[in-house]
């Protein structure tokens, strides 16, 4: 079975997006990691898959989110995003044939087109990884539960990546890796996405657009 696991934080000012500041108040920078993450479930929505779910960093509700039918809610399990993505990933993968691929929300260039290719490399390899301009990366998909490729990465650091692929290749693991996308995590990120939507807004990535409208960063459609 296919499935795709949406990791995200309860939407909260001062919780979500503070690399954000000073360029946004708390309460935009949330605002705006709402329309991302809105944007994620889209895509997540779009692709064919048997089962979607959305792991929240901590118990509790937000009736302000409309979450939709159809996806499974969890809440994330284990002491950092290694533990917990180690532990979504056994679940996922518990018979032969399953296939499952994470993604966060903090990237408004990803849509389902992607999740299909990230779908399609499982076919042939191991794993999957959508690599991002800082080091890191948007989505990593797995044939088979491999804990190692979590194990002692030094998480928010330009390091993740390289030590992702370093664990990878040391556990035999065949990877397939996607194109970059950019997170919107820092205001120069924010500037970058900003001057590209006022040129070319993005289709799938409405309720970001939104979001960023409603603030006055974008003209309206």
């Amino acid at each position: 079975m296919r499935r795709i696991l949406v990791f995200a934080r309860r939407p909260a000012p001062g919780r979500v997006k503070t690399r954000l500041s000073p360029a946004l108040p708390a309460d935009l920078a949330c605002a705006l990691y709402r329309g991302m993450l809105r944007d994620a479930l889209d895509a997540a929505a779009g692709c064919a898959a048997g089962e979607r779910l959305l792991y929240w960093d901590e118990p509790g509700g937000d009736e302000e989110l409309p979450v939709p039918a159809g996806l499974a809610q969890r809440v994330q399990s284990g002491a950092d995003l290694g533990e917990r993505l180690t532990s979504a990933f056994a679940a996922a993968l518990s018979a032969p044939g399953d296939r499952a691929v994470a993604i966060g929300a903090d990237c408004p260039g990803l849509a389902a087109d992607r999740l299909e290719a990230a779908f399609a490399g499982l076919q042939a390899h191991d794993a999957v990884l959508g690599p991002t301009g800082d080091g890191g990366y948007y989505l990593v998909g797995l044939a088979r539960a491999a804990p190692a490729l979590f194990a002692g990465v030094e998480w928010s650091t330009p390091r993740v990546l390289e030590q992702t692929l370093e664990r990878a290749r040391a556990a035999g693991l065949t990877m397939r890796t996607l194109g970059r996308l950019d997170d919107l995590d820092t205001p120069a990120g924010l500037a970058r996405w900003v001057a590209g939507a006022a040129v070319a807004p993005p289709a799938h990535a409405r309720h970001t657009l939104a979001a960023l409208r409603g603030m006055g960063l974008l003209p309206p459609p």
